[in-house]
């Protein structure tokens, strides 16, 4: 039973769901509609999981709304309708609000419960689950759907506690009350997704704006726009379809949806079949489209050199078209970055802010950023006066939002520990040594690097599937087989091999987290092929993984 609290007074749970996101509250719903009783513990206090935190001036998706969302209901998928290409933070939160009540969900769901420890025990096969509130669940089945990029990290720069300023972490950001910077001196601390969407708006208030620019990523322009009826009038005889080749990964969905179907057929088409005049032409039509669109025009846009240099200097090219000085252009230029290495950014104005009087780039690398002074930063031997600080300076992803917990499995092995020298799993579902632990979104799975609403759909239905299993045959424990998560392990690094993922310096491989074991951190074969392997280890029954039923 549950008690007023939400803690477990007696019952062992079939499952216990950590995260409120869109992973989450879908695998609750799944589970509950198949007859498993299920709660999901949710650190903030509603849904939205990332976007829940996320609230930073402009936080938007860059994968157009029509796709970033859920294909599982007919009903939800027909009721809701977005009211831009890119949908603002605001409006996603409302969403995922409005399918946790639509479900009828929220009873099943323990708000500001963050999770501080979970433990294997052994002899009676369930975890134990406590909170920060001090509550304790128990549970045979451990799904985490914490988030891929769900863990904060701020700037590795000495001294961060002197500092008497106004300090913000675009993950972190006031949920009270929005921060005002009129007339404010303000330093932004990185130029990712969350620093070049934040960046502009930020510029409309302050008296001045400092970027701190350290490895400039790829940019293209959003061209954001509202829906229209006319919109929706195309997106529903094509729906099903573009879900389904969004699968076969034909399509990659950040941007996709209503381009023309003759550059849609281009994209299956390696690069080396046209011309560099040819494929520059091909360029321009989806740079007018917006988004992300450019730099996936070709299959072989991350393998062939030739074709990923021409993508990656025709981005470079919009820096200087734009910007009007050249040294900030130079500074914003991403030199040292091709195309797969980092992620694609995408907003609205960014460059064109630098263009701004109260704005101003600053190159981090050949000045670093030394310390924290009570009044703003030394950079380059100089201290810098800021009235306000905001750190966008990324997540420990894939595995952070797991760390950070104590979590015990076997003999009571932490995944921490586990961790530390890699990022292995089995198909990104399991981890030897923790029996009954199964994730969405975690490493070893496809995760950041395609549309993950429909990576996690596909995730949620395998889980279900497997615990349908379970429960057929009476079986109370799975468990990895450390032979099994070695293979794929080596599947996942062979599968950025030949590829200019090889050479990547970003979270990718966790390079952004000091002392972070450097790696892929997600699989890179293509949500096609992933599929295709997981589902095959399903009909084999479950090869790689030891299932057994209770003991005696």
């Amino acid at each position: 039973m549950v008690d007023k609290a939400g803690a477990v007074t007696g019952e062992i749970l079939d499952a216990l769901v950590l995260g409120g996101g869109f992973g989450g509250l879908h695998i609750l719903y799944q589970l509950r509609e198949a007859g498993f009783s299920a709660l999901a513990l949710e650190a903030g206090s509603d849904v939205g999981g990332a976007w829940y935190w996320n609230r930073y001036p402009g936080a938007r998706c860059d994968v157009e709304s029509l796709v970033y969302s859920y294909s599982f209901s007919h009903e939800i998928d027909r009721e809701w309708k977005w009211s831009e290409r890119y949908s603002a933070q605001p409006e996603i939160r409302a969403y995922l609000r409005f399918v946790s009540e639509r479900l009828d969900l929220r009873k099943d769901i323990r708000f500001d419960s963050r999770l501080v420890k979970a433990v294997w025990n052994e002899e009676e096969r369930y975890w134990t689950f406590t909170t920060e509130p001090g509550d304790t669940y128990r549970a045979r089945m451990f799904i985490s759907s914490a988030g891929p990029i769900s863990a904060p990290i701020w700037p590795d720069i000495p001294d961060r506690a002197k500092y008497q300023g106004r300090l913000y972490h675009s993950a972190l950001w006031p949920r009270d009350k929005e921060p005002d910077f009129t007339g404010l001196r303000v330093a932004v601390i990185g130029t990712g997704s969350s620093g070049t969407q934040l960046i502009p708006l930020v510029a409309q208030q302050a008296a001045r704006l400092s970027v701190m620019v350290r490895t400039p990523g790829l940019y293209m322009p959003a061209c954001n726009r509202p829906l229209t009826d006319e919109d929706y009038e195309k997106w529903e005889p094509i729906r099903d379809n573009v879900r389904q080749r969004m699968r076969n990964f034909e399509i990659v969905g950040s941007g996709d949806i209503f381009m023309e179907e003759e550059l849609i057929q281009i994209r299956n088409r390696p690069g080396a079949d046209f011309t560099p005049e040819e494929r520059r032409a091909i360029l321009d039509r989806r740079f007018k489209y917006g988004g992300a669109t450019v730099p996936r025009a070709f299959t072989d846009v991350v393998t062939n050199k030739e074709v990923n240099d021409q993508i990656s200097d025709y981005i470079r090219e919009q820096v200087g078209r734009i910007v009007k000085d050249p040294k900030t252009a130079a500074i914003l230029t991403p030199s040292e970055i091709a195309y797969g290495q980092k992620r694609v950014t995408v907003g609205t104005d960014y460059y064109e802010t630098f263009n701004r009087d109260n704005v101003e780039a600053i190159d981090v690398k050949a000045t670093p950023i030394e310390a924290f002074t009570e009044k703003g930063l030394i950079i380059g031997g100089q201290e810098m006066e800021f009235d306000a600080i905001i750190c966008a300076s990324g997540f420990d992803a894939l595995t952070g939002a797991l760390t950070v917990i104590d979590i015990q499995g076997v003999d009571g092995r932490t995944i921490k520990d586990e961790w530390a020298d890699n990022s292995e799993t089995y198909l990104g579902f399991g981890l030897a040594g923790f029996p009954n632990l199964l994730m969405i979104g975690g490493p070893g799975s496809p995760s950041v690097l395609v549309n993950v609403i429909v990576a996690n759909e596909f995730q949620v239905e395998w889980i279900e599937r497997l615990m349908k299993h379970m429960r057929a045959h009476g079986l109370t424990r799975i468990e990895v087989d450390e032979d099994a998560q070695a293979k794929w392990a080596e599947t996942v690094r062979n599968a950025v091999k030949g590829t200019v993922l090889e050479g990547s310096k970003s979270w990718y491989v966790g390079a952004n987290v000091p002392g972070k074991a450097q790696g892929i951190l997600a699989y890179a074969g293509g949500l096609a092929n992933y599929i295709a392997a997981c589902n095959d280890v399903a009909d084999k029954g479950y090869p790689g993984f030891r299932l057994s039923p209770p003991e005696g």
